[in-house]
């Protein structure tokens, strides 16, 4: 091979190598959010509340737009026979990746800008379960003049994470107040740290042969 030859396959290898990155770039970045349980499990053994409440979320699997996380599903189950358990929305707070503290919004048909007054308890009778869908309240933007508001805007921003070794945290402090109405042991107040983790996937998680069912 003479050195004209090695320079057409050096011209050729760096063409196919521009053409791949391009093809990589081109793809939609993606995303997961992880609820760490185990964070919370240990929080509810120290607080004696593991038979008393369960928290979960209703996340999904994979985020194919940076701005599709707007709003947190949340599913809180009164697992005790005598307990009510009163959630405290107004005390509640989102921490962002910056660890900036925001206002929990619970969010309701017909929500309105008059976002100043107090939020309503959310009551969980034993036995039962509560499903809500909370964001921060700087998401909210106004949908017309009628006043009603929606989410605007990310709850998180996910296009912050830039490479796929990129995880960033983010988190849901929970205030619960668990009252015993029979036996009459008074109010007790508890906080919670849910706490998640955002990661950008691999450029091959992209790829549609990837989620072919077999």
């Amino acid at each position: 091979m003479n050195q004209f030859d090695l320079l057409i396959l050096a011209i050729y290898i760096i063409c196919v190598t521009y053409v791949i990155n391009e093809a990589i770039k081109s793809l939609d970045a993606r995303f997961t959010v992880r609820f760490e349980p185990d964070d919370l499990k240990q929080q509810l053994q120290e607080q004696n509340l593991q038979d008393t409440l369960g928290v979960g979320f209703g996340l999904a699997a994979r985020y194919t737009k940076p701005d599709e996380l707007q709003k947190l599903p949340i599913i809180i189950s009164n697992r005790s026979s005598r307990y009510s358990i009163y959630v405290d929305w107004d005390h509640s707070s989102f921490a962002d990746f910056d660890g900036r503290s925001r206002r929990v919004i619970r969010l309701m048909p017909g929500l309105t800008t008059d976002l100043f007054q107090p939020q309503v308890f959310s009551v969980i009778a034993p036995g039962k379960t509560l499903k809500e869908a909370v964001t921060a309240e700087d998401t909210l933007k106004r949908e017309s003049d009628a006043g009603a508001v929606k989410v605007g805007a990310p709850l998180v921003n996910l296009a912050s994470l830039k490479t796929a070794m990129d995880k960033k945290e983010f988190s849901l402090r929970l205030v619960l107040r668990v009252f015993d109405p029979v036996g009459g042991g008074g109010d007790r107040f508890h906080v919670l740290s849910c706490k998640f983790t955002a990661r950008r996937l691999p450029w091959t998680d992209a790829l549609p042969w990837k989620h072919l069912k077999t």
